[in-house]
């Protein structure tokens, strides 16, 4: 099992010079964006990518991609509580979208530019679909394979859309271990128009807020995202998503 060392510059905090991190405290690797469904790229109720859909940071949604959906996205983010750090938080994650009943979403993480190893897989399963009776349901784990101790997290997840003053917003409320804590975790979204969504979100650890543009439009393939994590502070995302055959 590969334990990253983070060595703070002099004089700063040292509390995550060493791993196992912290009871109260996520592994750094996870302070910024989730390898899960809608974080930093907005779905829709099928899974599928849409600007009027649901979109988070560090939380995932509950609309599971189907098959044939791929993403691709790179970030740059800080440690949290690190001064002195700003940026050096890399992340990259590549994922796909299996079977249709019930969906499957499959990811692979890489961390900090270690690029020899897989540094996290995680997997979402569509347990309920949306529609006007009952919220999308999901369950998953992220970092399958626990490459960062005790970061292993089983989840659950619930998605529902609202209307409010004929806007669409999305709620999320879900409950994990592991990297969320063992707390609950919840996020509003709301796309301000084809191209631009918002989100605000608790991730068991702090409080996130983004900011996501898709220059192509509502079903524009590429998506940036500019957010800001509580304790970690700046993250900018950019990210690639599609399902062959459904529109651009």
């Amino acid at each position: 099992m590969l334990i990253l060392a983070i060595v703070p510059p002099k004089g700063a905090s040292a509390r995550y010079t060493h791993g196992p991190w912290p009871d109260n405290v996520p592994s750094p690797q996870y302070a910024n964006i989730a390898p899960l469904p809608g974080a930093g790229i907005a779905l829709d109720s099928a899974g599928d990518p849409d600007g009027l859909g649901a979109m988070q940071v560090n939380i995932p949604v509950a609309y599971t991609p189907q098959m044939g959906y791929i993403s691709a996205s790179v970030s740059e983010g800080a440690y949290p509580d690190i001064p002195h750090t700003e940026f050096e938080n890399g992340t990259g994650v590549f994922a796909l979208g299996f079977f249709n009943k019930p969906a499957l979403y499959a990811s692979g993480m890489q961390c900090s530019r270690i690029l020899g190893e897989s540094k996290c897989l995680s997997f979402q399963m569509s347990l309920l679909r949306e529609n006007r009776r009952q919220p999308g349901l999901a369950i998953g784990v992220q970092d399958l394979l626990e490459k960062e101790a005790r970061m292993q997290s089983i989840y659950f997840v619930t998605t529902k859309e609202f209307a409010a003053k004929n806007r669409r917003v999305f709620a999320t409320v879900g409950y994990g271990g592991g990297r969320f804590l063992n707390v609950p975790f919840a996020g509003v979204s709301t796309p301000l128009n084809e191209s631009t969504n918002i989100a605000v979100e608790w991730d068991g650890f702090q409080l996130n807020a983004g900011l996501g543009w898709r220059p192509g439009g509502r079903h524009g393939w590429f998506t940036f995202l500019t957010a800001y994590n509580g304790r970690a502070g700046w993250l900018f995302s950019g990210a690639a998503a599609f399902r062959p055959g459904k529109p651009k």
